[in-house]
């Protein structure tokens, strides 16, 4: 039986290295796949998922009002009709930016379909809240797991800290900014409010 699954951590844990470790895995052992990820995620083309190691693959980019579960399907009709396989696993990169809507998509195609859904993505945005489409993923997925990395300081990382080019922690701004290592830092709960006391109305840790 197929099984929704949410694989979730902060930046810079390699989660686009693992689902590509994962894909190459799967057809190295004749397994079909499909892998996609959100339009919104333009800094390797639309059609690319890519990891900093520089392994990458191509996609298919959904947009936001895009119906996943019609995409998958017409996908796998025009294998049939070419005699191909379908895909036995879909490989979710950038998770996080998918809609509520299309994560529930996703858990159709897991339902209906037969078809293991394995999604890689954010817990929260750098304010330190839940992402729409993580927050659906632990509401509906199969199996979650976290892949931990650590602070600068040795605790857990879980916040995706927004620095400007000053190295300080922004705690305004729209949720959603693309950007890797020069924009986002990965920190421990406590360094996150000791850095950011200044500028919060209630700082807890001062």
């Amino acid at each position: 039986m197929a099984k929704f699954y949410f694989n979730y951590a902060t930046m810079n844990t390699g989660k686009s290295a693992l689902l590509l470790m994962k894909a190459h895995s799967f057809l190295e052992n004749g397994i079909p796949i499909l892998c996609i990820k959100p339009s919104i995620d333009t800094r390797d083309g639309e059609d690319i998922i890519k990891s900093r190691t520089g392994m990458s693959m191509e996609c298919l980019s959904i947009d936001p009002d895009d119906d996943i579960y019609v995409i998958v399907t017409n996908y796998c009709q025009n294998l049939i009709g070419a005699d191909m396989p379908v895909p036995k696993w879909v490989l979710c990169d950038e998770a996080q930016f998918f809609t509520a809507a299309q994560v529930d998509q996703l858990a159709r195609i897991v339902d209906t379909m037969d078809i293991n859904v394995m999604c890689y993505g954010l817990r929260t945005d750098f304010r330190t809240e839940l992402f729409e489409g993580s927050k659906r993923l632990f509401e509906i997925a199969d199996n979650i797991e976290e892949i931990k990395l650590s602070c600068s300081c040795g605790r857990k990382a879980i916040f995706n800290a927004r620095v400007d080019s000053d190295g300080q922690i922004a705690i305004d701004g729209d949720s959603i900014e693309i950007g890797g290592n020069d924009r986002y830092r990965p920190i421990c709960r406590k360094c996150y409010y000791e850095k950011t006391a200044e500028k919060r109305e209630n700082p807890w840790i001062v």
